[in-house]
């Protein structure tokens, strides 16, 4: 006797028949198959269906083999040249090809992954390749094959007049390669097969154009400072130029703090440097980048003239030579440094000079900043030095020597005059701490040495001719 469904019955088990070969169909088909790309799916010809994941990237990494070894046809108005693709960091982005593939039909809703399937397995489905560039390397090739035809643009630059007067050089633009089109391009024939490209041209405008150039309003020189240095000592006389030129057409911001550190870097033999005197624990011995300070101290004095900001600033530990105590700027890498502000609403332009001996370092900016400034500095103390005796075998007993010159210490103040008229304010003062150096005096704790009569020259006739006492001033030894 059949058995009678009742109507709620009969709309569950339909609902069941349904869904369970859905269920079915999405957890079980797509989960067992999630790991191989479907039939049908494929780049470029080649088929990638049936593979999984390292499978794929193998065929992948064969598909980019061949094409590095491609050579693409550039050709512009009868120009002709060729670009080896394995010359410009050519390469294929497998991961991301791969990741498409097996996603390729398991996406959105169980229907429409039914549907991409389906369409798949009938039309199939090329993937579009990921190519990627080494871009400094293709820029740099491309620039080597076409120089013939490209043209650099010209920086527009400060030119120094008569009158220390700042104009503007016009810039020009370039004329160079489309790298972006030619990217496209190469991909493009890549996937049809093709090897020829056509090249486009477009117009490159420079890093400083005119315009750019004269709306930073330098239109003179605001302060300038020159030191002196011995030009035979040419270690030292190097590391100066060297330093200087860091700093030679440098543009300064508005509000922008510069470092001496940060313009010249390390002072490392890679970097250039030599070996010249520098000053460790009071005392000039050999070091790598010596004379650096000098650049770093006229800098600082051009930026006092300049009525700049100080931002750092530290002394040598004893006065320095070329320039008036308290006024010198002593910087070492990675400890001390010498920093500066521009506290003007202008750009700055900082012009070095080293010839002949000397350095000079002129700030240029907007002219309405320049004010009439003096520098004062004076000792306000003298440190004695003290005399430190050293007991020395070596020297008879009793002898004194000399072992190492003293010198006297100084507290030093420099100040900063602004001159308006018949009005001066003094923004700025400066307190430098200079360390006194004993003199060394070894004495003598050896045994006495004999005297020995001095002997005297004869003279005819049995007379002693006395020995001749210099004539004149008595020579000071230089220091």
């Amino acid at each position: 006797m059949p058995v009678k469904i009742s109507g709620p019955v009969k709309i569950i088990i339909i609902a069941i028949i349904i869904i369970l070969p859905l269920v079915i169909f999405s957890t079980g088909f797509f989960a067992s198959s999630s790991e191989k790309i479907y039939h049908g799916v494929g780049i470029m010809g080649i088929d990638l269906g049936g593979l999984n994941r390292e499978e794929g990237l193998a065929k992948l990494t064969e598909l980019e083999n061949n094409l590095r070894a491609t050579k693409v046809a550039l050709n512009y108005q009868g120009w002709n040249w060729t670009l080896p693709l394995n010359e410009v960091g050519f390469a294929v982005n497998k991961e991301t090809v791969i990741t498409e593939a097996l996603s390729a039909g398991k996406q959105g809703s169980i229907i429409k992954r039914w549907q991409d399937k389906k369409q798949i397995g009938k039309t199939g489905r090329s993937l579009q390749p990921a190519f990627v560039f080494d871009l400094e390397k293709l820029a740099r090739r491309i620039n080597d094959l076409t120089s013939e035809i490209t043209i650099d643009p010209v920086e527009a630059t400060f030119k120094i007049s008569s009158g220390d007067r700042i104009t503007v050089a016009p810039s020009q633009n370039g004329i160079d390669v489309d790298l972006e089109k030619l990217k496209k391009d190469i991909i493009e024939v890549l996937y049809k097969n093709r090897t020829e490209v056509a090249l486009s041209l477009v117009p490159v405008e420079p890093s400083n154009t005119t315009d750019d150039l004269e709306a930073m309003n330098v239109v003179g020189l605001l302060a300038g400072y020159s030191t002196k240095f011995d030009a035979g000592k040419v270690s030292r006389s190097y590391n100066i130029s060297l330093a200087a030129r860091a700093f030679d057409e440098l543009l300064v911001m508005p509000g922008q703090v510069v470092s001496f550190n940060e313009v010249v870097g390390p002072r490392t033999s890679e970097a250039g440097y030599e070996i010249a005197p520098v000053i460790v624990n009071d005392e000039l011995v050999d070091g790598l980048g010596g004379g650096i300070c000098q650049v770093s101290t006229t800098l600082f004095n051009s930026v006092l003239l300049a009525n700049l900001e100080v931002e750092e600033r530290c002394n040598h530990s004893i006065p320095v030579s070329y320039v008036p105590i308290g006024r010198d700027a002593t910087v070492s890498y990675g400890d001390l440094d010498f920093k500066f502000r521009n506290n003007t609403d202008n750009y700055l332009f900082v012009k070095t000079y080293v010839g002949g001996g000397q350095i000079t370092i002129n700030i240029y900016g907007n002219t309405a900043y320049k004010r009439d400034v003096r520098i004062d500095s004076w000792v306000a103390e003298v440190i004695a030095f003290n005399v430190v005796y050293e007991n020395d075998p070596n020297l008879s007993k009793g002898t004194q020597v000399v072992k190492k010159e003293g010198a006297n210490g100084y507290l030093a103040y420099a100040e900063r005059v602004v001159i308006n008229g018949n009005k001066e304010i003094s923004d700025a003062l400066f307190y430098s701490d200079y360390n006194a150096k004993n003199k060394v005096v070894a004495v003598g704790t050896g045994v006495a040495a004999p005297k020995i009569a001095p002997k005297v020259p004869a003279v005819p006739g049995g007379q002693v001719k006395p020995p001749v006492k210099p004539s004149g001033s008595t020579a000071i030894p230089g220091t």
